[in-house]
């Protein structure tokens, strides 16, 4: 049974001396799935954020989220041009955790927020090339996961590969995305700390900046094109925008490929909505998924050109695919776990 705002305060107030809730509400924000989650305001006006998960799962990435900001010590906060929740506490309730930690306010970014807002874009474009230039020994010290472009490729076969053996992925979204794993071009590329979580419910925005950056469970060292998959749904200019500043806070050139792997990540959270389906043994899910293949089928057979493989060729719009996900009730990207 789900936990109530004030039970969640009771909870703090017995798990941190001092604190005395004077109000709470319910935390609305669809980075976790199965957490309930509450804003608590004490007497001096202090807000926490507690979580405390429903399932194994939920409980397995409140841990991973809690090592994740323990790696990201004051040190590499200061470099960061955002705020990041910081650990508060975390307590034992049973067998699962109970997670506290500050509260970073903003609200979720949506693609209709960027559209012609370009000095936001160059705010998302700088925040994005910060996380990247995080240095990789911060996250080998706290022992996150690290993922070479060799493993990264592997591990798109491996979900392509699953996706064909259960008969349901069509064979031209197969092939269009096998012949992306074959191209030896699109994978030179160096891995850098990523969020690895980076929806546009993480980023939390007020007036034309980022204010903070929330969701770090999958904080490890992969391919920064998977903090950029969002991205392919946003309009060309803003896109164009925010990977010049990229670009810009990287001090280093725009990998030519960057955004061809995005866009395979992108396309391939169906495969992987579909795989979870499968594996909830959800019917609902799996037929939601099914649909939404079919659908990318249709969009990506009118793509002039091969917008995966080509780095000459504009990103394939898959917009609608993504707005498709995101009508789903308690959707997120599944290849966005913490490990």
């Amino acid at each position: 049974m789900a936990r109530t705002h004030l039970t969640l305060a009771a909870l703090v107030s017995s798990a941190m001396a001092g604190f005395n809730p004077t109000s709470s509400r319910n935390y609305l924000c669809e980075i976790h799935d199965d957490v309930d989650a509450a804003v608590i305001v004490d007497e001096n006006n202090n807000v926490v954020v507690v979580e405390v998960p429903r399932t194994v799962a939920a409980n397995e990435e409140l841990r991973a989220e809690a090592r994740s900001l323990e790696a990201l010590t004051a040190g590499v906060r200061a470099f960061l041009p955002f705020s990041v929740p910081e650990k508060i506490q975390q307590a034992q309730l049973g067998e699962v955790l109970a997670l506290i930690t500050s509260y970073v306010p903003g609200i979720p970014l949506t693609t209709a927020m960027l559209r012609g807002q370009f000095a936001l874009a160059a705010h998302i474009g700088a925040a994005m090339g910060a996380i990247h230039d995080i240095p990789a020994s911060v996250i080998a010290d706290a022992s996150r996961p690290t993922r070479s472009a060799l493993d990264a490729r592997f591990h798109v076969r491996d979900v392509v590969a699953r996706a064909r053996a259960t008969n349901m992925l069509p064979a031209p979204l197969a092939l269009r995305w096998e012949k992306a794993i074959d191209n030896d071009a699109l994978w030179e590329f160096e891995p850098t700390v990523v969020h690895g979580s980076l929806t546009l419910d993480a980023l939390l925005v007020r007036g034309d900046g980022v204010a903070g950056i929330i969701g770090w469970h999958a904080l490890r060292i992969d391919d920064p094109a998977r903090d950029l998959n969002w991205l392919v749904n946003a309009g060309a200019p803003e896109r164009d925008e925010v990977l010049r500043h990229y670009s810009t806070a990287r001090r280093s050139r725009l990998d030519p490929s960057l955004m061809q792997r995005a866009n395979l990540y992108n396309e391939i959270d169906v495969a992987r909505w579909l795989l979870h389906g499968i594996e909830r043994k959800n019917r609902a899910i799996v037929d939601d998924a099914v649909d939404m293949l079919d659908h990318l089928v249709g969009l990506v057979a009118n793509d002039a050109g091969d917008a995966l493989t080509d780095t000459a060729t504009p990103v394939l719009n898959v917009s609608q695919v993504r707005e498709l996900l995101e009508e789903i009730p308690g959707y997120r990207p599944t290849g966005t776990s913490s490990e």
